[in-house]
């Protein structure tokens, strides 16, 4: 069984390309999520960088010990670079990290001539905390608790989430303080929902995913703007330019397109509510059984046989997927 390494970093702003790295934290876990080893860095401020200040407010890293440090930023690279190899082969875990801690430290790996590719690579893989944190609040929200703000949303920052839930012994904001959060939070849900962890962390392969998202009807949560939305999925085809997967809604019967042209089935699909979604595999995403949707009644308006009948007609159906697939194929 690989390790697990959670991880977090602080940086002198938000943007994943000209942002830099000013301290990172990491714990290294066996796959009960027992402590193996752990590093926290903090590194020297490029000359030619110039720190968001709200950024240096919220992590209160002291100025003088990222301007007078004498632990470069190539220093600091090399050394995460070094000490994800040496704990490898693992799957790298942050809070939110697929969108921005991912590409915050590919960027900074290419800058200084590192592997940006090294957390996917030699059977290395990576999630999402906060995906799998989404997951068990929307379905389980008596085990994995959150607080609703003003609009009815789940509040699912790092440090509510963990206060909600017990977890305060922690400084939040600082990257170790995080990364002990994460932790912790991963070993609640491990705890409280077994089953969700284990599918989430051993389907985090792009190859996994690729090879097994034809065979079956499934369940994907998708947030948008702070919402959760579920969707019950069939696998269609890759797209074209993208690869992404377009996978077809399920609750809605894919057979009337037969009879549509070009123009209206791709009307048809775009519209609001789109009927395809597009899934990017290499994203790490957590696909679900699709009798996880037994948990929710609003999600039981179909039935599992027509769920099932009309997976087999897209499965079987080469029409249906020629016609889909040259829509996406006619505006590359």
């Amino acid at each position: 069984m690989r390790k697990i390494i959670f991880y977090d970093l602080e940086t002198t702003g938000r943007s994943a390309y000209w942002d830099q790295i000013i301290q990172i934290a990491a714990i290294c876990t066996d796959e009960h999520l027992n402590v193996l080893d752990e590093m926290n860095l903090i590194g020297k401020l490029n000359s030619f960088s110039i720190p968001d200040p709200e950024a240096l407010l919220v992590n209160k890293i002291p100025i003088d010990s990222i301007v007078k440090s004498n632990f470069t930023n190539y220093n600091l690279i090399s050394e995460i670079s070094h000490k994800f190899s040496e704990w490898g082969p693992a799957i790298f875990i942050g809070y939110n990290s697929i969108k921005f801690d991912e590409e915050v430290i590919r960027n900074a790996f290419f800058k200084n001539l590192f592997d940006p590719y090294l957390t996917v690579k030699n059977d290395n893989t990576r999630v999402d905390l906060l995906d799998i944190t989404r997951i068990a609040n929307f379905f389980y929200p008596d085990k994995i608790k959150s607080l609703i703000n003003k609009k009815g949303s789940a509040i699912m920052k790092l440090e509510s989430i963990a206060h909600t839930n017990g977890i305060k012994n922690f400084t939040a904001h600082d990257a170790m303080g995080d990364t002990y959060a994460s932790l912790e939070l991963a070993r609640l849900i491990k705890n409280q929902i077994p089953e969700l962890w284990d599918k989430s962390i051993m389907q985090s392969s792009k190859v996994q995913l690729e090879a097994s998202i034809p065979s079956k009807p499934f369940c994907y949560l998708e947030s948008f703007f702070g919402k959760s939305k579920l969707f019950c999925l069939s696998f269609v085809g890759f797209h074209p330019k993208y690869k992404w997967a377009l996978c077809f809604d399920l609750f809605e019967d894919p057979k009337k397109i037969l009879d549509m042209n070009k123009s209206d089935i791709y009307a048809f699909l775009e519209s609001s509510p789109k009927k395809i979604r597009k899934i990017k595999l290499n994203k790490s995403p957590i696909l679900l059984d699709v009798e996880i949707k037994k948990n929710l009644d609003e999600y039981n308006v179909v039935s599992d046989d027509v769920l099932l009948e009309r997976h087999n007609f897209i499965s079987t159906n080469q029409e249906f997927k020629d016609k889909v697939l040259s829509c996406y194929n006619d505006i590359i």
